[in-house]
């Protein structure tokens, strides 16, 4: 029977999905891991131990008599995996952190992880897009020996601009000057560069702004990575246009902006396919970062020329991603080697991220499926891995994995939206990128999480953990835990 879902506002991380289905006020950043540091299979380590952790959103979550308020938690990795049980939760009524909860601030809308102020300790960027009525909010919480402690405010450099500050996340050295930089996505198309030199007291350098071109009205989903290998992190978006002046109808697109001396060369815009999930990574071990592109609109709504959603691979190269006729890889479940069938509303593509997770030197490429069908179970959701190569994406071994997977504790349920995001990211130490997954809409909204460990074998469910907002000593209501799935 074909799903009669509303077309999706955005789905670009983290229960997107649920926040689509259920009226959501906001978009969120894919910001997955990047290939930086080919030994080190993560981007978060915010108590510097040496394992990565993964930091959570809850940006709908009522707090007190405040509803929509949000916020964020840190569980800490170790040899085991994920342990809810080592975790840090952050609000705008935590002890150190600017601002104060309030109704509809929506912290954690936007997350990225970077050391921002060059202490050895990765910070992590936190966006409010709802704060004071809609202006939006981002601040910084300070990593250190004992995890996140403290927060800064990062000033909006042009309030009267826009909208939404912080409406979208990621971080980057653009400019190649050694220090990272910050960049903020508003509620209208443009994007500001802030320059590093981030301190606790409120420092920070010069803002870049960027224009997105067509007359975007809204950016959908932005990350970093290195596409051409210089040392400069590259900017990635996809945005939105006016459909019916767009001669094709289509009206997600995309576009890359390649790090320069000066910052995202933004006089030599990239066109790059549309997309509402976004990530970059090195699959064909090349050193060159390629891009990922999720679309989970259906050939109905803008003429992908699928029905369930379609992912698009851009190969990396000396002169930055390789775009047009041939992409590396153009993934949809009727795809020779991808798992399923290319059903109507699928969801395919919701999420992306990319890292190595066998440590074969090649980049596996992690879908998400939000509202694949599991038998007679609607809108259950599934996470499909695909191996990389030194060809590109392999057609062979791909691994699905859902919450009827033997091992993964739980069980697929209608709605359940598993897959709405995913993160491929070392929490455990040992070279090889770990599997978290988020269903979205677990329990009627509430959300979960389900961390997988890896081997040099793939992905395994032995040791498999889920858990939810109570795991963490949050109340167990509505609020998309999992939002924002950043390590």
């Amino acid at each position: 029977m074909r799903k009669q879902h509303p077309r999706p506002a955005r789905l670009a991380l983290a229960t997107a999905a649920a926040a689509a289905l259920t009226g959501g006020l906001l978009n969120f950043a894919a910001v997955p891991a990047t290939a930086a540091d080919a030994n080190r299979n993560y981007e978060a380590d915010f108590n510097g131990d040496g394992y990565g952790d993964v930091a959570f959103a809850a940006p709908y979550v009522k707090l007190g008599d405040k509803g929509f308020a949000g916020y964020v938690a840190v569980v800490h990795g170790g040899p085991a995996g994920l342990d809810p049980a080592k975790r840090t939760v952050v609000h705008q009524d935590t002890p150190g952190v600017p601002g104060t909860v309030e109704t509809e601030d929506t912290f954690g809308s936007a997350l990225a992880v970077a050391d921002l102020d060059g202490d050895g300790y990765t910070d992590l960027a936190v966006g409010a897009a709802g704060e004071d009525g809609g202006e939006g909010s981002v601040t910084i919480l300070w990593g250190s020996a004992s995890g996140l402690a403290n927060g800064t405010t990062v000033a909006d450099p042009e309030p009267a601009a826009h909208g939404e500050w912080g409406k979208l996340l990621t971080a980057g050295d653009f400019d190649g000057d050694g220090r990272t930089d910050l960049a903020v996505g508003t509620g209208s198309g443009h994007v500001y560069v802030i320059k590093g030199g981030f301190t606790p007291d409120g420092t920070a350098g010069a803002a870049q702004r960027i224009d997105v071109p067509d007359q975007a009205y809204a950016i959908d989903a932005m990350a970093a990575g290195d596409t051409n290998a210089d040392g400069n992190a590259d900017l990635v978006l996809t945005y939105r246009t006016d459909q019916t002046s767009s001669p094709s109808g289509s009206w997600s697109k995309g576009v890359a902006y390649l790090g320069s001396s000066s910052g995202p060369d933004a006089s030599v815009p990239r066109p790059l396919n549309g997309g509402t999930s976004i990530a970059l990574g090195d699959i064909n071990g090349d050193g060159y970062d390629e891009i990922a592109l999720g679309n989970v609109f259906t050939k109905e709504d803008d003429h992908s020329g699928s029905l369930g959603g379609k992912v698009v691979v851009i190969r990396g190269s000396e002169g930055g991603p390789v775009n047009g006729d041939a992409p590396m890889a153009e993934l949809t479940q009727s795809a020779t080697g991808v798992p399923g069938a290319d059903e109507a509303r699928d969801g395919f593509g919701s999420a992306v991220s990319i890292a190595d997770v066998n440590g074969d030197g090649y980049g596996e490429l992690a879908i998400g499926v939000v509202f694949e069908d599991l038998g007679t179970t609607e809108d259950a959701g599934a996470a499909i891995v695909m191996n990389g190569a030194s060809s590109g994406v392999s057609r062979t071994g791909a691994r699905t994995v859902t919450q009827n997977t033997s091992g993964v504790p739980g069980t697929a349920e209608a709605m359940d939206y598993f897959g709405s995001d995913l993160l491929l990211s070392d929490v455990t130490g040992d070279g090889h990128a770990d599997l978290t997954v988020t269903a979205g809409f677990e329990d009627d909204g509430i959300g979960a999480i389900s961390a997988l460990r890896s081997t040099a074998t793939g992905i395994t469910t032995e040791g498999a953990r889920t858990f939810g907002p109570g795991s963490l000593g949050q109340p167990r209501s509505y609020g998309a835990f999992g939002a924002g799935l950043i390590g």
